[in-house]
């Protein structure tokens, strides 16, 4: 999955306006302190997730592209006292909604959400409008699914209006659905901060699963590395738990923990999971899990927990297990806090080919891959700032001229410089 298109219509302090083409691969995001860049990348937590439920008391207005192979996915969100359809909606969906909401007084707030899904081999295309009172459902433009709805449309995410169109409509378009689902439904893509939020987080992690006739359904939303739910069901399966389950770092060594504990110099590492409930019901049960936990042995014997890590460690631990829940993307707030040279090299071959939005104010730990062409690095490149705007002093994100990236590309290609001292150079970093 990738962001291949954010257009801010209207969000917080934002320039109105304001279209971002993301490239593929790594993604910097430069500017001063106060110039936006966390809010960006808060909101590429939101837009990765589909999830806009703590917007939900908040006027917004946002149209984002997500691409998976084989299909694309557009979205229209907006919650504001506008009724009108969203921009350029004649021209993405046609005649395919029918207005859900009678004419009358509006609330202060009114949320909507428009979506256009397309396959190809074989071709599809469906569109969806949803608003806090009704949803409809068109596929190659005939209408197929419609209900009423008397509940907060913001506390569901886009992943859930699909997951409940899927329940009826065409059983092909069904079966695709659900293949996109299996990818997306339980995404909760978090920023990785710059402190220690994302470590304190995996203590306060909480999951669980039902079987029902033989199907394993997970529950709450998920973030867990890939292998992971997987790993507890069979567990659960070959024993029955009381108290705890653990894995040792060699279990499986392409984890967080094995690279983890190579990493960090470590001679054993051991993870370890509370079983919280257990019960049985007619054909099927539950399971919970949660209390995450972490021993590691030292190369002379002693032993330490998690909370005994130094700082560095901690991010370190909390990084790699970041990457190992999130394979396609990956949202970073200064990364190299607290870490050494070697380990900010090392993380950042971790990346491998996700999608990587990443802010930090040191340039000198991180040197990019080398880009192919100038519209490559341009893509690559979001400059964060402060700027007057009808009056008031806004928030502007954007790529930089090309007059300025084809300066920057000729001196990157040939080598003269490192990126990083380039961008300095220029007043970018």
């Amino acid at each position: 999955m990738k962001l291949t298109r954010l257009t801010v219509h209207h969000y917080r302090d934002i320039v109105p306006g304001t279209e971002l083409t993301p490239g593929p691969g790594l993604n910097l995001v430069l500017g001063e302190n106060g110039s936006g860049r966390t809010t960006l990348l808060e909101l590429c937590s939101r837009v990765l997730a589909s999830d806009f439920s703590s917007l939900i008391e908040e006027p917004f207005a946002l149209e984002y592209t997500l691409d998976f192979p084989g299909m694309k996915l557009r979205v229209y969100a907006r919650n504001d006292s506008d009724t009108t359809p969203g921009p350029e909606a004649a021209e993405r969906q046609g005649a395919a909604l029918l207005p859900l909401r009678p004419s009358g007084p509006a609330p202060l707030l009114r949320p909507l959400v428009e979506l256009e899904l397309r396959w190809t081999s074989p071709a599809a295309h469906l569109v969806m409008r949803a608003d806090d009172e009704g949803l409809d459902c068109k596929v190659d433009g005939e209408r197929v699914w419609s209900r009423a709805m008397h509940w907060s449309l913001l506390d569901r995410s886009v992943w859930t209006l699909l997951f409940m169109t899927a329940q009826y409509i065409d059983v092909g378009v069904k079966e695709r659905l659900k293949a996109l689902l299996r990818q997306t439904f339980l995404l909760a893509p978090q920023r990785f901060d710059e402190a220690l939020g994302m470590f304190e987080r995996l203590g306060a992690i909480r999951y669980a699963m039902e079987a029902h006739d033989g199907d394993v359904f997970p529950l709450g939303l998920m973030a867990l590395p890939s292998w992971m739910p997987a790993w507890l069901r069979e567990r659960v399966e070959q024993e029955t738990p009381t108290g705890a389950l653990e894995l040792r770092h060699d279990a499986l060594e392409e984890s967080f923990l094995a690279r983890f504990v190579q990493l960090a110099g470590f001679a054993e590492g051991r993870f370890r999971v509370e079983v919280l409930e257990k019960q049985s019901f007619e054909n099927g049960g539950r399971v919970g899990f949660g209390g995450f936990g972490f021993h590691f042995t030292r190369r002379d014997g002693r032993t330490l927990t998690h909370e005994a890590l130094g700082f560095g460690h901690k991010r370190l631990l909390s990084l790699l297990y970041y990457l190992d829940v999130n394979g396609d993307f990956a949202i970073l707030d200064e990364p190299a806090n607290g870490l050494h040279p070697r380990l900010v090299e090392a993380c950042l071959r971790e990346l491998g080919t996700r999608q990587v939005f990443l802010a930090s104010h040191n340039p000198l730990t991180l040197e990019p891959p080398p880009f192919d062409s100038e519209e490559a690095l341009r893509a690559a490149l979001v400059v964060c700032r402060l700027e007057r705007h009808a009056g008031r002093e806004r928030i502007a994100w954007s790529h930089p001229s090309r007059e300025l990236t084809r300066a920057l590309f000729e001196a990157h290609r040939h080598g003269t410089r490192p990126l990083a001292a380039l961008l300095r150079e220029h007043g970018l970093w």
